[in-house]
């Protein structure tokens, strides 16, 4: 009788890609620019009084809830950034540019987009917020 070894980082690592895809909402992936047509709930609320650098974390190719998200998630940031012009913000997509994704992950994992990494000066991790998020959470947490 052979003895099985479990290695539990390949167990998670597998347990976590199946929560993941049946997470997912089992739409096609829209084309760039497509409208969305469904909502998802908003995201953590934080506040933060030391945000010196946002990084907001999409992907090209979406489905239309992810990108509804991501869109609504984008205009929300702009529009809370108006009070705020002296924050700059770093916009990568996952899909295209993994390599510059991993810093952020190794900080804090993705679990959905997008992913907003809030940064003081020295480039550590203040909060993070996923999912949809709305000019009033942002605001909220700029204060």
């Amino acid at each position: 009788m052979k003895k099985i070894i479990y290695n539990s980082g390949i167990i998670l690592s597998v347990l976590f890609t199946l929560a993941i895809l049946t997470a997912s909402c089992g739409q096609e992936v829209a084309a760039p620019g497509q409208a969305a047509t469904d909502t998802t709930a908003p995201a953590s609320q934080s506040s933060n009084t030391n945000v010196a650098r946002i990084v907001f974390v999409d992907q090209k190719q979406a489905c239309d809830c992810t990108r509804k998200r991501i869109d609504g998630s984008w205009a929300a940031l702009q529009a809370a950034l108006g009070a705020h012009k002296d924050i700059p913000v770093e916009r990568i997509h996952m899909d295209t540019d993994q390599s510059r994704v991993e810093p952020y992950e190794e900080m804090r994992a993705i679990m959905v987009l997008p992913a907003i990494y809030l940064l003081d000066v020295s480039g550590k991790l203040l909060d993070m917020v996923q999912g949809e998020v709305t000019t009033d959470n942002f605001d909220r947490i700029l204060q």
